[in-house]
């Protein structure tokens, strides 16, 4: 068994003699935390050089690199010095290499967390990693270098202006003591001695590492945003403490292994390297692909019965539909004359403020969570034929409402989420996370569809292949698309249908890529199959055009329809008694649900896109899940998951008077028989 010493120069009171397995090897670790003491470290140094495979330092200064050289704090190069026949390491190279990495991956997938705020480095000297990807991101910087480093009272705000302040004082620097007690402390108090602690203690995301800032009084992180390299339990435990509001962790996965930190990880790249050659960046990059490392925000805040608030946009379905604002209800029985310019005229609204959906608690962790509904007023022929970028600025201020009244996430509801590029603008420039509730949508019309084929019986199940035939009208769209991609995997054939050949062969291939065996008939046109269906989900945004010609389709058909406004019209469905046309499915929330508002459905009814960002409120997963026309079928069995578990559950089958009767599928199961018969005869 190999034996590795880490040495923690900035803990205390942290030593332990353990057996760890990694990745399926297992190593003895001795710590000893040495307290900043550099007498104490190089003596554990001598006493263990040769004794064991490869000495690991962590919290000592690290080299500072620039253009035209580098800094390194002599203390530091005395340590790495001391040893004649074992390696040491400090785990700089794996943070030059992955942390740029890891913070520019999470960035990209969740852009909330740095967009339009302010970022504050405790040292960028002593983080250097972190400041090139940070700063590219055009964020306002505010680095506290002169006051951590030397109690000097302004701030820093480029790498230009650090790497000058370094190599100006790099003379003093030198000469200075890696002790504890130079540090300041970063507190309320200190602003009346630090007039530049004001802007530091402003940004509303602090950088720092476990090494420097863990002897710190956290007072001041209380309901900040904190990026570190790793999270110790310990350290975690200070932070819940200090009641700090959310932390990005750089590379979380060694929770699993909570005695590694980055020079542990280091050392065990150089076991198994072997003595005379050392780590170098191709040995990092094979171990990030290897490991799949990847960053993720951890939510520590101490649980209290507070409420967990999200946001939602909606919009009026139709004309009719403003007439349901309050101070328009009145007239609403005489408003047929008035809709058309009311239409016109509500378009030069702002969004505003709607109502609230309260009462809302988990099944799964208790947590209670609260809607704050916003609107817009664009009916979905106004937002279609409206300038996106108008429609981006209506949303963003909503968003930036929602984020100041406390809200963590935004959904976007019916047409918000499909104007311009499907809310990835929108999400890009909110200062909280934007979903466009699409996963959920599409799980929930699923658990619609395939309830309702059921119930009516004229499609055999086998175990969970159903022996039928399916029709995804719209099938290039963002729900239509997952749909498709599900279905193929629980139906016996798919059509797909979509006004756009080139993107429906494009799909053909995707569903092929998951599943080899499908059958799969592609057509732009569907009449030419309806037939033969014996489901039918219509998922386009064709705001009431005609998709479909409901007489050509098959008795017994069920035909779930997506859409708002319905692609199916009302007079259409009742046309075919022997055909059932349902609605998406939409679904109830947990809890005693209190509504403010009207949201044009029964009960405690919600849309499933409004649930799935209740849900991600629930969970504490406040990142940008679904966005763009494109859904990950894996994100849709994840929120199928997430539901199940929370306990948000399909409503009634809906049609478009209401809920759908078990007498009403007896009705129609009878039309069916009688047709079907006549047609066989």
């Amino acid at each position: 068994m190999k034996t590795i010493l880490s040495l923690a120069f900035a803990q205390d009171y942290n030593n332990f003699d353990e057996e760890i397995d990694f990745f399926g090897e297992t190593y003895r670790v001795i710590q000893y935390s040495t307290n900043f003491d550099v007498e104490l470290t190089e003596g554990l140094i001598k006493k263990y050089d040769g004794l064991c495979d490869v000495i690991c330092l962590s919290g000592i200064p690290q080299k500072i690199k620039f253009k035209k050289g580098h800094f390194l704090h002599p203390d530091t190069l005395r340590l790495k010095s001391v040893a004649r026949h074992t390696p040491i390491v400090d785990g700089q190279i794996i943070k030059d290499v992955y942390i740029p990495y890891a913070l520019r991956r999470f960035a990209i997938k969740t852009p909330q967390f740095f967009n339009n705020k302010k970022i504050g480095f405790y040292s960028a000297a002593l983080q250097i990693s972190f400041v090139e990807p940070l700063c590219e991101m055009g964020n306002e910087i505010v680095m506290a270098d002169p006051f951590f480093l030397m109690k000097l009272p302004f701030n820093l705000h480029s790498p230009k202006t650090l790497e000058r302040f370094i190599k100006t004082l790099a003379p003093v620097l030198r000469s200075m003591k890696v002790q504890k007690k130079h540090v300041p402390d970063f507190d309320n108090k200190s602003m009346f001695k630090n007039r530049a602690l004001i802007e530091f203690l402003s940004c509303n995301v602090l950088v720092g590492n476990e090494a420097n800032i863990n002897f710190l009084n956290l007072s001041h992180l209380k309901g900040k945003s904190l990026v570190i390299d790793i999270l110790s339990p310990q350290f975690e435990e200070k932070l819940r403490l200090a009641q700090v509001k959310e932390v990005m962790v750089c590379l979380p996965q060694l929770s699993i292994y909570p005695k590694i930190n980055y020079s542990i990880l280091e050392g065990i790249i150089q076991i198994k390297k072997g003595s005379g050659v050392f780590v170098n960046q191709d040995d990092v990059i094979k171990l990030v692909e290897e490991i799949k490392f990847s960053p993720e925000v951890k939510s520590i805040q101490v649980k209290t019965d507070e409420v967990t608030k999200f946001s939602f946009v909606i919009h009026p379905l139709s004309k009719s539909y403003l007439f349901k604002h309050p101070l328009l209800r009145p007239i609403k029985k005489y408003s047929k004359p008035f809709e058309k310019i009311a239409e016109d005229v509500a378009a030069y609204s702002p969004g505003f403020y709607y109502g609230k959906i309260g009462g809302i608690v988990s099944e799964k962790n208790g947590n209670k969570v609260e809607g704050l509904i916003y609107t817009v007023t664009e009916t979905p022929k106004k937002l279609l034929e409206a300038n996106p970028d108008a429609i981006y600025s209506k949303i963003i201020k909503l968003c930036e409402k929602a984020y100041d009244a406390g809200s963590q996430i935004m959904g976007l509801g019916a047409y918000t989420k499909i104007v311009g590029d499907a809310g990835v603008t929108i999400d890009r420039l909110s200062p909280i996370p934007v979903t466009t509730g699409n996963s959920l949508s599409a799980a929930s019309t699923l658990w619609a569809a395939r309830l309702a084929v059921l119930k009516l019986g004229f499609v055999v199940q086998d175990e969970s292949m159903m022996k039928g035939t399916v029709m995804v009208v719209g099938a290039t769209g963002s729900i239509g698309a997952v749909s498709a991609k599900i279905l193929a995997l629980t139906w016996k054939k798919i059509i797909i249908v979509a006004p756009r050949a080139y993107k429906l062969i494009e799909l053909k291939e995707e569903i092929l890529k998951i599943n080899p065996l499908a059958k799969i008939e592609v057509s732009t046109d569907a009449d030419n199959y309806s037939h033969e269906c014996d489901l039918i989900i219509t998922t386009t945004s064709g705001a009431g055009k005609s998709i479909l010609d409901i007489m050509k389709v098959k008795p017994g058909c069920v035909i779930c329809d997506v859409s708002r406004p319905f692609d199916i019209k009302e007079e259409d469905a009742i046309r075919r008694p022997d055909v059932l046309v349902i609605a998406s499915g939409e679904v109830t929330l947990p809890g005693n649900v209190e509504f403010t508002i009207d949201l044009g459905l029964e009960g405690n009814i919600v849309y499933a896109c409004l649930a799935e960002t209740a849900l991600l409120a629930m969970e504490g997963k406040f990142e940008s899940f679904t966005l763009s026309r494109n859904i990950n079928y894996e994100k849709v069995i994840e929120i199928d998951r997430l539901a199940g578990e929370h306990g948000v559950r399909l409503s009634q089958i809906m049609g478009h008077s209401g809920f759908i009767t078990d007498a009403e599928f007896d009705l129609c199961r009878e039309h069916a028989i009688l047709k079907l018969k006549r047609i066989a005869n």
